[in-house]
């Protein structure tokens, strides 16, 4: 592969790019004092910080930090509220509203009757796993290649508790359009790329719990946490401004000094320095799929923004143009010492992987148009689901009553509600992961903690991935 080539601010493409973070800051300045309950204070450190060249570009203002909220954070509550400043004039209702009579048969309201005995999964890093070609050793990370990406601390307003509706009132989305699909505790809800282009954070509460739905767009990478604190409490992640690896780094609101690089989600500075974020599974696909398969789900109605912001992609063509990059990777890719690192495309779809301290990929254009991948990861047996169409990758646990299954695929004009044929007991299953008819009737897989990215970001965050290369590996 080619070296990637650095911004400079002869570089017009990359200039351009930029000119894009200026822009978020401007909005964001204009709405903070009307809009954001977020901001935290600045009067302590957020970590060493060196700047990028196109960061201390001489044309880039200063920005004011946004204001600060001093609430106290709010218990869980089953059926939450949106902040009033974050409340439309004419919101359609959340609960209750009158949508077109269907008959058809929504599939996604037919609970499992059995959920799959437990499994103990290994946790992404592991006890003492592997720290060689990861940035999980803290007393060797590079701090002096934390970045300022342009806008300051808050300058990308995360939302908290934003309002929801049904699917049939939002106004911003089209079909394929791209979410972040979450389902906790039966209730289902989507979070869209296009909020996530301009405010990377969404601090919700679903299902009576508390998560943060990450995503960083130089990255491509959609990450959601728990965010319940140890007293039931929901606690909140923010925007600092700062970038790594050009991924997001997100800051802790309860002390407003530790850091995250998203990817990695272990604290690298701060108060909580050395604390891992515990990922929760999501299901990233096409607006229309999502649909399909959770029917009755909600939406965030919109952002701080107009509507129209919310309909356009800001970063031009960056997710295709396998070249350009705005800031300094750590390792470049070019002495990347990852086998596979020159195969795929920089900005290359990949579904990541990692149990126990091992990594691996499945990159978009190895697994064809649909396929059910058995394999192995962690120790771990797993099948991933994969739909190009949809943009669908979903790892799922194959371990059921304690024994190991291996899946085929299943051809069908029912699909998405049927897609998997297990060979132990010949039971049906459905993309979700539950089973819709056989001997196994009812139960559930255990959805696998996982996310998408560009390959790019996976392979220099871990350096030592294992690759999925096809079904003769």
């Amino acid at each position: 592969m080619a070296a990637i080539k650095q911004p400079s601010s002869s570089n017009s493409a990359s200039f351009a790019l930029h000119a894009v973070y200026k822009y978020k800051t401007a909005l964001a300045v204009l709405l903070a004092t009307a809009f954001l309950a977020a901001g935290c204070s600045d009067d302590k450190p957020l970590a060493p910080v060196s700047t990028s060249p196109a960061s201390s570009n001489a044309e880039t203002p200063d920005a004011p930090a946004a204001t600060e909220d001093t609430s106290e954070p709010t218990a869980i509550d089953p059926a939450p509220t949106a902040p009033a400043e974050q409340q439309p004039a004419d919101t359609p209702p959340v609960t209750g509203e009158a949508e077109a009579p269907s008959n058809e048969v929504d599939h996604a309201d037919v609970p499992a009757t059995e959920i799959a005995a437990e499994i103990d999964l290994p946790s992404p890093a592991g006890i003492g796993g592997p720290e060689e070609g990861t940035f999980l050793d803290l007393n060797r990370f590079p701090y002096d290649s934390i970045v300022s990406g342009g806008p300051p601390k808050d300058g990308i307003p995360a939302l908290t508790n934003p309002v929801f509706i049904g699917p049939s009132f939002v106004e911003y989305l089209r079909s394929d359009d791209l979410i972040l699909g979450v389902v906790i505790n039966g209730e289902a809800r989507a979070y869209p790329h296009n909020i996530g282009w301009w405010h990377e954070i969404v601090n919700d509460k679903i299902g009576n719990q508390a998560i943060s739905v990450t995503f960083c767009p130089l990255t491509g990478t959609g990450l959601v946490f728990n965010a319940t604190d140890e007293g039931g409490r929901q606690f909140q992640l923010g925007v600092s401004g700062l970038l790594f690896n050009t991924n997001l780094i997100m800051y802790d609101r309860r002390d407003g000094t530790t850091l995250y690089p998203q990817m990695a989600f272990k604290a690298v500075s701060g108060e909580r320095e050395g604390e891992t974020l515990e990922l929760l599974p999501v299901v990233e696909t096409t607006w229309a799929t999502w649909k399909k398969l959770y029917p009755r789900t909600r939406v965030i109605e919109k952002g701080l923004y107009g509507i129209d912001a919310y309909t356009n992609y800001p970063y031009g063509d960056y997710r295709i143009d396998h070249q350009y990059f705005l800031f300094d990777l750590v390792i470049p890719l070019r002495i990347n010492g990852n086998p596979y690192v020159s195969d795929f495309l920089a900005k290359e779809r990949v579904l990541g992987v990692r149990l126990d301290g091992a990594p691996k990929a499945y990159p978009f254009s190895a697994m064809g148009e649909r396929a059910v991948i058995n394999d192995q990861v962690g120790g771990v047996d797993l099948a991933v689901v994969w739909d190009r169409a949809s943009n669908l990758a979903i790892p799922y646990a194959r371990e059921v009553d304690g024994r190991s299954l291996h899946f085929e695929l299943v051809e069908s004009e029912e699909f998405p509600f049927i897609g998997l044929r297990d060979q132990e007991t010949a039971t049906l299953w459905d993309v979700r992961g539950l089973a819709v008819e056989g001997e196994l009737a009812g139960q559930q897989l255990r959805q696998i903690q996982a996310h998408n990215s560009m390959w790019f970001a996976w392979v220099t965050f871990w350096q030592n991935t294992d690759v999925w290369i096809g079904p003769t590996q």
